[in-house]
């Protein structure tokens, strides 16, 4: 990928691009391109935006408002803003993602009434449920 890789604080075996965004073609939206190793995880952690995840290869554990979902190549998930979250690679070989983050307001009391919609959304587009 001729993309450039971000320095980040991300843990061994993340590696972050940013594929457009403020400085990078858009001022209004973040567009980055996440490969996770087999077996690494992203760092559990919430922002006061809400933003859309979208597998492109690979297999993840997420875990989106402490709900567990199993996500294949193909699936997405909405993470409303302030929620914690994070994706490990359950897969063996890479896991590859999009995370689309809006520039625009973050924290609103719709995204905070929609949650539990949107939880169950994001679960019916996910593969299967994750075991318990």
């Amino acid at each position: 990928m001729d993309i450039e890789l971000q320095e980040t604080s991300s843990p061994p075996g993340v590696e972050k691009r940013i594929i457009f965004g403020p400085g990078r073609f858009r001022e209004d939206y973040v567009v980055r391109h996440f490969t996770v190793k087999a077996a690494a995880q992203t760092p559990f952690h919430a922002h006061d935006r809400p933003h859309y995840v979208i597998i492109l290869e690979g297999t993840a554990e997420a875990l989106i408002i402490r709900e567990p979902l199993h996500l294949d190549a193909g699936a997405w998930a909405y993470v409303p803003p302030d929620s914690h979250h994070g994706f490990q690679n359950t897969g063996e070989g890479a896991l590859s993602f999009l995370c689309i983050v809006s520039r625009g307001p973050g924290r609103g009391q719709e995204y905070e009434n929609m949650k539990e919609e949107i939880l169950c959304r994001a679960s019916k587009n996910a593969r299967a449920p994750f075991p318990g």
